[in-house]
């Protein structure tokens, strides 16, 4: 119980962090987060921005090697080879070719100023091993960085500032390595490529292909991705050189398209955090009130007090018919335990009653004087005492009716040989004076969804009541309809020849403990619960049960009255 109120008291904390509240934010923010480390990658953008750089590259090489074919062959330097080299040579050139260096420097020194990024000049390898080109260092002619004409303004922190300074190369140095970690795969796979593969991959090209030479995407000296691109240096079909052309940036470009992410990323962050406490608002807090009131409903139950579950049923959706749920559930409670406090209180003023009796006659018979008074105070505490054992039988019954009608299963029943049934052994049992019972069979079968044993206790209560109220000679007839397709419903009727039912008393008669009877009944011989276990019984099966006079004279409801009727309507199977 201490338990149960510290979850109470922590759902009545000003300041709680709901589970539900938590939830949402995290499931609004997951999919934000994956989408941002998803951007992080850039696949597509990256790979368009590498295959850009390569055809730029790539024209710069050929417009490279053309110019370089036509002013910088130094075909001076053609030198015999050996025989042996001839041999393997066979159709080719059995010269060593190769390019004049002063010519490619006065090339460069005059004409690239529209031209970007890093061009290295090779010469052709002068030897005919597989590959030819295993240190690309030892065939390096020119190596140049060509720059466009641009000057590049960036404010940088004062000198004297060394903490501003400091903090921006941290910055800087762990969003490079954010964004190395995210392109760490890509990168292993550049690291695999290198310049000595792509010149191979060079002279290897057929001169008759649409994008002559070599293209890769490798690591440089620094270790930054490069596009590069070498295409042969020819004249006909002999190779004097190599140009390559490189084109870095691209991590820079990538971490630009990233920083450029971040700042939508914010407003999609506040997004999701608005969105989040909207949904709170919406359903956290109402849940939160909601289970709040269900507590204070059971501290109400036990302070024997009353609480209101919050009405959200104008809302129109789940939290809406939870409220509704939960409010009809109270109401149900609080009517059980209205119910149960007036059955306490019939009960003790109805075991009341006969208990008073007997002590006043067990007083009185330590007076009596003769045996005449003594055995008439004895019989009225046997029949107080039979009263009080019908009394508690009955008060057993009623009990403990609703949990077996919920516990039992319902099957389908014959009513017709039900009644058929109980009243053949009311006829087999039936004593001089006693009301005869008569049933009315239908010509086919009447089945119905139910419970047979409370069933026929709702008969035998109808019928013992009636025959209560008949005189000695009278009769108890018993008839039963069959369900029609316009209601669907079994029909059953008691009808007695009694003195009938005040109008007053048609609905009151069903109350528990109602014992009020004509002039000249016996007094004692019913508990008054017998009509309300049947309403209870009939309710419990989706019927309905009423009473009403017979009338000498139906369309007046004056007219005398010939005894009373009992009708049972239960739905049909």
């Amino acid at each position: 119980m201490e338990e149960e109120g510290g979850i109470a008291r922590r759902r009545r904390a000003p300041i709680a962090v709901s589970r539900l509240t938590l939830t949402i934010v995290l499931a609004n923010l997951i999919g934000l987060v994956i989408l941002l480390l998803g951007s992080f990658a850039l696949t597509q953008y990256r790979d368009g921005l590498i295959q850009a750089k390569l055809e730029g590259v790539r024209a710069q090489a050929q417009i490279i090697a053309d110019v370089l074919a036509q002013v910088a062959i130094d075909e001076s330097t053609c030198q015999p080879v050996e025989a042996s080299d001839i041999a393997r040579q066979e159709n080719e050139a059995v010269c060593a070719l190769s390019l004049s260096q002063r010519d490619v420097r006065e090339v460069f020194n005059r004409v690239w100023d529209s031209f970007e990024g890093r061009v290295r000049i090779f010469n052709a390898p002068q030897t005919f091993a597989t590959p030819p080109v295993t240190d690309a260092k030892l065939l390096l002619l020119e190596d140049v960085v060509l720059r466009q004409d641009e000057i590049v303004a960036q404010s940088l922190p004062p000198i004297d500032d060394q903490s501003s300074l400091i903090n921006t190369i941290e910055e800087e140095g762990l969003w490079r390595r954010v964004s190395r970690f995210f392109s760490r795969s890509y990168r292993a796979e550049a690291a695999r490529h290198s310049i000595e593969d792509e010149l191979n991959a060079a002279l290897a090209s057929s001169p008759f292909a649409a994008e002559r030479g070599a293209a890769s995407v490798r690591l440089d000296e620094e270790g930054e991705l490069v596009a590069s691109v070498s295409v042969p240096i020819r004249r006909v079909q002999a190779i004097y050189g190599i140009v390559t052309a490189e084109s870095g940036g691209i991590d820079a470009l990538v971490e630009d398209a990233r920083l450029s992410i971040l700042p939508f990323f914010g407003w999609a962050f506040a997004a999701a955090i608005l969105s989040s406490l909207l949904l709170t608002t919406m359903i956290a807090q109402p849940i939160r009130q909601l289970a709040i009131a269900s507590d204070k409903v059971r501290e109400g139950i036990a302070a024997a007090g009353r609480a209101r579950i919050p009405d959200f049923t104008n809302r129109k959706d789940e939290i809406g018919e939870l409220s509704a749920s939960l409010k009809s559930m109270t109401q149900a409670i609080y009517a059980r335990i209205d119910a149960i406090e007036s059955f306490a209180a019939d009960v003790s003023h109805e075991l009341k009653n006969p208990l008073t009796s007997i002590r006043s006659a067990a007083e009185t018979l330590q007076i009596a004087k003769t045996p005449e008074q003594q055995a008439k105070l004895l019989a009225v505490i046997q029949k107080d005492v039979a009263r009080m054992d019908r009394l508690i039988t009955d008060i057993s019954n009623a009990s403990r009716l609703d949990a077996e009608l919920a516990r039992e299963s319902r099957d389908a029943v014959d009513l017709r040989r039900l009644i058929k049934d109980i009243v053949s052994m009311y006829g087999d049992t039936q004593k001089e004076g006693e009301a005869k019972v008569t049933f009315n069979e239908p010509l086919g079968d009447t089945y119905i969804l139910g419970n047979p044993a409370a069933l026929g206790q709702v008969i035998r209560n109808l019928i013992d009541n009636a025959r209560s109220f008949s005189p000695p000679e009278g009769e108890v007839r018993i008839t039963l309809d069959v369900p029609t397709a316009r209601n669907g419903l079994a029909r059953i009727t008691v009808e007695d020849d009694g003195p009938g039912i005040p109008p007053d008393n048609l609905e009151s008669i069903f109350k528990r403990f109602y014992t009020k009877r004509p002039a000249g009944s016996a007094f004692g011989n019913n508990s008054g619960l017998g009509l309300a276990i049947s309403r209870q019984i009939v309710n419990s099966h989706g019927g309905r049960i009423y009473a009403e006079n017979r009338l000498q004279d139906p369309n007046f409801a004056d007219s005398a009255r010939l005894g009373a009727r009992f009708v049972v309507e239960l739905p049909g199977r």
